[in-house]
């Protein structure tokens, strides 16, 4: 499964997601983790003004706020896909997949 938006990135391949983000220069910054190490998943729906977020809490993974991304693109740490009410119904369906894996 795959989505594109907001300059991110996100693919889940059953058992793998990686977070991809859109970095001024070459090449994307991106974060690959299992789904083993997630401890917790957040969806924040989107409003008029705010774009969704979908939160993943990964134990031991970098905090740090991507800075240097491209114009329109939203500064967020590797963690986190944001997305736009578009995309909401698409991000459920993964939301689901990623809960199902981690469950079983």
């Amino acid at each position: 499964m795959y989505i594109h938006a907001r300059r991110r990135s996100i693919s889940f391949s059953g058992r793998t997601i990686t977070i991809k983000a859109a970095v001024k220069g070459l090449g994307d910054r991106k974060h690959t983790f299992s789904v083993g190490k997630i401890s917790g998943l957040k969806n924040i729906p989107p409003t008029a003004f705010k774009p969704g977020k979908l939160v993943f809490e990964v134990p031991g993974a970098s905090k740090a706020v991507v800075e240097d991304v491209p114009m329109y693109a939203d500064k967020v740490d590797m963690n986190t896909f944001t997305y736009g009410g578009m995309d909401s119904k698409n991000v459920k369906v993964l939301e689901e997949a990623i809960r199902k894996a981690m469950s079983g």
